[in-house]
């Protein structure tokens, strides 16, 4: 009887050990994709922001938004985690791929657009200045300006989305090696 307790209690220090080791593995992917996804969003702010910068100077107005970019990015790249992780967009999911990635594309700008109108509404309301401050930075708060930001973030979104999903079909190692190998590599695609 006593062997069979050992026996047992090692099974679930094994299970334990394992879900630990699962746990640990899960959290080192989703620091890395988190990563991968600021990184992605801060050359996208830092390039936006300087040719904002550019725009402006050009007309005698001077702003400095680059060092905003970061922060952006480490938010906006949380919220994408978030977003992902409550599986928006599954519905698409018996679609193409190119309805796949435009759609979350297009959902993910959505979002982010509206997390961005939100962000800045809290700081115009701790400002004390008035709600319809927190659209201003959107081409100077009209409409015009609002579909131009939309615009961009749904193109800037496409190559991301179309990355992760076709990561997601041919696999991640694979399409990894393919892009950062040094070595030509061939594959083949076989239809299931």
């Amino acid at each position: 009887m006593p062997q069979d307790l050992a026996k047992t209690s090692g099974t679930n220090g094994a299970t334990a050990g394992t879900r630990m080791e699962s746990f640990e593995a899960r959290a080192i992917s989703e620091l890395k994709m988190y990563g991968v996804i600021t990184l992605y969003l801060w050359f996208f702010f830092f390039l936006f922001g300087l040719y904002k910068r550019m725009l402006l100077q050009e007309n005698g107005i001077s702003l400095w938004n680059e060092s905003f970019a970061i922060v952006n990015a480490l938010i906006f790249g949380k919220v994408i985690l978030i977003a992902q992780a409550f599986n928006v967009g599954r519905a698409l999911r018996d679609k193409a791929l190119v309805w796949i990635v435009l759609g979350k594309s297009l959902l993910f700008m959505i979002l982010l657009l509206l997390f961005h109108v939100a962000e800045e509404a809290i700081r115009a309301w701790f400002k004390g200045l008035p709600l319809s401050s927190s659209i201003e930075d959107f081409g100077g708060g009209t409409w015009l300006g609002l579909i131009t930001y939309a615009a961009i973030f749904f193109v800037v979104l496409i190559p991301f989305f179309a990355f992760q999903e076709v990561a997601g079909v041919v696999g991640a190692g694979a399409l990894s090696d393919l892009f950062f190998s040094r070595d030509r590599k061939e594959f083949k695609f076989v239809r299931e």
